[in-house]
């Protein structure tokens, strides 16, 4: 087999993009047999020590590096040349038995909500999710090991299916979330500054992995209970909620807040509607507002907003917004 046919095999094997016809040939191939049944015959039967039978392994590869060649001055090139072919052999031998057993992982599913949409999705467990606008969610087809795990980002309301034996666990970018049988809000954006979890019943592990250590630490949480990871700054706070009405938006699958901060409604604005909201986190934190948006233009969300507080709006250029205090008189 040629370089560039290994090359080529090699890369067409990384993309899983062989053919059945060239995975057969592959297998098939004089070369990989020869090094996968030199590998399965040089392992011993008997248990030694491992750093002893890495040593005797590398002094095997030496001598027979060094005594393929008559003369002691075997050439830098050569070497380099017997070793780059042993390499690419291993590694082919390495990414079959890879690529075959990956063959035997579940299929996986992944889920997209656009602008100004919700998605309902029902977990082969039975959990039930509920998607925020602009939010992605991968699962797998069939749950196997001792966890139910899937991956979140955006927002997403979980209804967990109860099972003792089997923690159901959601990643998102900066946290994972632990619960048995319960039903919580995740709200982890890449491009927010926070991220959040908010409880409505049972209970659920926050775990955070500090940038700084690499360590990672658990938080319990309890109903009514939001707590909030900062990004930007490591912080962690927790604080109570009427979580039933703080997350009510999958009841009644449109974006509802009830004396709400602005903080926590413009990210979500800016979600839903795909347009980025510039405000001073001091104006952010000291006005709140109750209102729901069904298919209103964020324009007349942000006019409401003008005209029952002190705050007003300016569009840019680019479709983005800015709020800010109203200019005094």
């Amino acid at each position: 087999m040629k370089n560039e046919e290994k090359k080529h095999i090699l890369k067409m094997l990384m993309q899983d993009a062989l053919t059945d016809e060239e995975h057969r040939a592959l297998l098939s191939s004089k070369e990989v047999t020869h090094v996968m049944t030199h590998q399965w015959n040089g392992v011993s039967s008997e248990t030694t020590d491992d750093a002893d039978a890495e040593n005797a392994i590398w002094q095997m590869i030496c001598r027979r590096l060094w005594n393929r060649s008559s003369s002691k001055k075997i050439t830098f090139y050569r070497i380099y040349s017997i070793a780059a072919s042993l390499l690419l052999l291993l590694a082919m031998g390495s990414l079959v038995y890879f690529y075959a057993t990956n063959k035997k992982m579940p299929q996986m599913y992944v889920v997209t909500s656009g602008i100004q949409n919700m998605e309902a999705v029902q977990l082969p467990d039975g959990t039930r999710v509920q998607m925020g606008a602009g939010s992605t969610l991968t699962y797998p087809a069939v749950f196997e090991g001792k966890t139910r795990e899937v991956t979140l980002t955006g927002q997403a309301f979980f209804d967990v299916a109860r099972n003792h034996q089997k923690p159901f666990i959601v990643h998102a970018s900066d946290m994972s979330i632990q619960a048995v049988g319960t039903a919580f809000e995740v709200f982890s954006y890449d491009v927010e500054d926070k991220s959040e979890a908010i409880l409505v019943n049972g209970k659920i592990k926050v775990g955070i992995k500090d940038k700084n250590t690499g360590s990672t630490k658990e938080y319990s949480v309890t109903p009514d209970t939001k707590l909030v990871y900062d990004k930007l700054s490591g912080a962690v706070t927790t604080g109570y909620v009427e979580a039933d009405k703080y997350t009510s938006w999958r009841k009644q699958r449109v974006l509802s807040f009830e004396n709400e901060q602005l903080s926590m409604i413009i990210p979500r604005l800016e979600q839903w509607y795909g347009r980025k909201i510039m405000c001073q986190k001091d104006l952010s934190e000291r006005y709140r507002f109750t209102f729901k948006v069904r298919d209103e233009a964020l324009d007349r969300i942000l006019y409401l907003i003008q005209v029952s507080s002190p705050l007003k709006y300016t569009k840019q250029d680019n479709g983005d917004f800015t709020v800010e205090l109203k200019n005094k008189q």
